[in-house]
């Protein structure tokens, strides 16, 4: 399935168009919160990856 990043709603900041290079020269104050919605996500994966059943988190 592919999906355009328009679809995809999420409040993570858009870096499909950002280097690594440019990533590395970013001030990382300008991605602390994105990060941390990340590792949020991460710490807390979902229970249902692959076939059937509601999410298990609840955000």
């Amino acid at each position: 399935m592919d999906q355009s990043s328009q679809d995809v709603e999420t409040e993570l900041v858009d870096l499909s168009e950002v280097s690594l290079g440019m990533l590395r020269s970013t001030d990382p104050e300008l991605l602390n919160e994105s990060m941390s919605r990340l590792l949020e996500q991460v710490a807390r994966p979902r229970l249902n990856i692959g076939n059937g059943g509601p999410p298990g988190r609840v955000d």
